[in-house]
């Protein structure tokens, strides 16, 4: 561990190049021997999904368990397949977490800042999406939220 205590990096992920671009970044400049990266992120609860096929028909899958389970296996499939590589081909250790948690992104913002309190965090990482600022001030922003509330330090990835 060259002589450094375990830190935990908290990586606040989506489906999204800006955030595959923050990982890099934080496997580059952040990481030292010994540190555990937690992949994280967030599923809405009650996300229904909108099927449109060739024929112009759109389908409204219910919230059930069973589409819970399928959103949840491939939000976990998203974080394996594009994240989890880059993470084993620099020997990183590695957590992959998924909550399920309120849709409003200061609600989400709260959970991360949360996760980063319990695991006493050295630093939280994530992308900065660009909204547009009429949606950034109705809607707010995740970062915006956790470099305003965590008491960890946030690393945020500008990918304009």
């Amino acid at each position: 561990m060259d002589g450094f205590p375990k830190r935990h990096i908290l990586i606040s992920v989506d489906d999204s190049a800006a955030s595959l671009k923050a990982l890099d970044w934080a496997l580059e400049n952040v990481y030292r021997a010994g540190d555990e990266f937690h992949l994280f992120h967030v599923i809405p609860p009650g996300q229904y999904v909108v099927l449109s096929t060739d024929l112009g028909i759109e389908e409204v899958i219910e919230d059930d368990e069973s589409t819970r389970k399928r959103v949840e296996d491939h939000a976990r499939s998203i974080l394996v397949d594009k994240f989890v590589p880059k993470l084993k081909a620099k020997d990183v250790p590695y957590q992959v977490e998924l909550v399920r948690f309120a849709t409003d992104n200061e609600s989400i913002g709260a959970v991360i800042c949360k996760r980063a309190e319990q695991l006493q965090a050295a630093a939280v990482v994530m992308a900065k999406h660009n909204k547009g600022a009429i949606k950034e001030f109705f809607v707010g922003s995740v970062c915006n939220y956790c470099t305003h509330h965590c008491k960890s330090p946030v690393l945020v990835m500008h990918c304009d």
